[in-house]
């Protein structure tokens, strides 16, 4: 909402990138920054709860908010060359050219091109307390409460949505109808559990969004999931195939041999027999043969 409105008005947007290490200096010099830009043209800031690192961040946001500046923010030496360009409008409007009422016409001016956004969830206990800590977040601000999207909204933002998932028709339908009654549920629910037991549950647009955004993303890691174990299977009732046709081939291998083996048995045994009445017939000989040496020696 805020980015659709800074282009509506014509005005550009800034906001901080948050890096490992990132420290409240860090947040002065990205201030500095925006306070050389913001007299070329209008600038939003767009600060959320995500970006508060540091609570004393919020600090900063507090005095911009309730004093136009946040104090020391530039050394001395600096704000002569921030004010500079406005000197010729001041002399025109024979203004007083003090050090201090420059230095003044230069933060009002400033003031003046500069919108702020805080884009904060209220859910918890957090908003409260830093509402109670910093009280320019409420006293200088215009609270926008965005109320529930009625049924058609929700069902027409998660069309959209489900309109890139590979899915029929008739499936895509049954799962927006679904996240539509979940969503609106929760929201039913939290006003009954707000009257029993007197503790506010917020359900906003922004828990719509991930909602849609975790089924997606859960359908889409089942999916692979599942197509990973369907190609598990198919590689191994492949080789579970292939075994068997390998088992096929060996058994008919072994037929043939076991043929050519029972064959070869019915030789041996053939020839251990005759190999065994030519023993009997060759111990008889020997046996006669030595009775009659026998006889002889005597």
């Amino acid at each position: 909402m805020t980015r659709l409105a800074t282009f509506t008005a014509g005005y550009d947007i800034f906001g901080i990138s948050l890096v490992r290490g990132y420290k409240e200096q860090d947040f002065r010099e990205d201030l500095r920054n925006l306070y050389k830009c913001v007299l070329d043209k209008p600038r939003t800031f767009l600060f959320t709860d995500s970006h508060v690192a540091e609570e004393g961040f919020l600090e900063l946001i507090n005095n911009i908010l309730t004093i136009g500046m946040v104090p020391a923010l530039f050394p001395e030496e600096e704000k002569d060359g921030l004010i500079n360009p406005l000197d010729d409008e001041m002399r025109k409007q024979k203004l007083p050219e003090t050090k201090e009422f420059r230095w003044s016409y230069y933060v009002n001016k400033c003031r003046e091109s500069l919108h702020i956004v805080l884009a904060m969830s209220p859910a918890g206990d957090t908003l409260r307390v830093r509402c109670r800590n910093f009280p320019g977040l409420i006293s200088n601000t215009n609270v926008d409460w965005f109320f529930p999207w009625p049924e058609d909204a929700l069902t027409a933002v998660a069309s959209n949505f489900m309109g890139e998932v590979k899915i029929t028709d008739e499936e895509r339908e049954k799962v927006t109808s679904h996240l539509v009654m979940v969503h609106m549920s929760v929201q039913k629910y939290s006003e009954d559990f707000k009257n029993i037991y007197k503790r506010a549950n917020y359900s906003t647009p922004k828990n719509y969004l991930d909602f849609i955004k975790n089924y997606t993303l859960f359908l889409k890691d089942k999916r692979n999931l599942y197509d990973n174990n369907v190609r598990r299977l198919e590689g191994g009732l492949t080789t579970l195939a292939k075994a068997q046709k390998d088992t096929e081939i060996l058994s008919r291998e072994l037929e043939v041999q076991n043929a050519e083996i029972a064959k070869m048995s019915v030789n041996v045994k053939a020839l251990i027999d005759d190999i065994s009445q030519k023993s009997e017939v060759a111990a008889v000989q020997a046996k006669g043969a030595g009775e009659k040496k026998e006889y002889l020696d005597k």
